[in-house]
């Protein structure tokens, strides 16, 4: 039966896991927002390549680091963690807090560059 926390519960969790990051890569996070969302919207699917029926745990929108050379933009860039898919795969809270972790540190990497196949490879896609 999967786990369900309240919002609360689940935003700490995810603050902890940006906390958990190396002090290098905090540093250097700049212009970026990090929310919690229930689940995706079909626009944001859409806009992503995937089907209704596909499951997004996080997902980053903004420019990354290794794109703007001295260029800011404006507005921040997004990292949105999607609290219902990461709950609804979570039978135990241990299950619920490793998949934050590895939700955060997967869309931090896109902030810092990296693409889904060196995700992959890093073990974190």
């Amino acid at each position: 039966m999967p786990i369900h926390v309240s919002k609360d519960a689940f935003e700490d969790l995810v603050r902890d896991a940006i906390m958990s990051l190396p002090g290098k890569f905090l540093m250097k996070m700049e212009n970026v927002s990090i929310i919690v969302a229930g689940s995706a919207t079909p626009a944001q699917m859409a806009e992503n390549g995937l089907q209704p029926t596909d499951v997004l745990y996080g997902l980053y929108d903004g420019v990354p680091l290794t794109e703007r050379g001295s260029y800011v933009p404006p507005l921040p860039d997004i990292i949105t963690i999607f609290q219902n898919p990461i709950e609804h795969m979570s039978h135990t809270q241990e299950e619920l807090e490793n998949q934050v972790v590895v939700t955060v540190k997967h869309e931090v990497a896109h902030y810092f560059g990296f693409s889904d196949s060196e995700l992959d490879e890093m073990g974190l896609g």
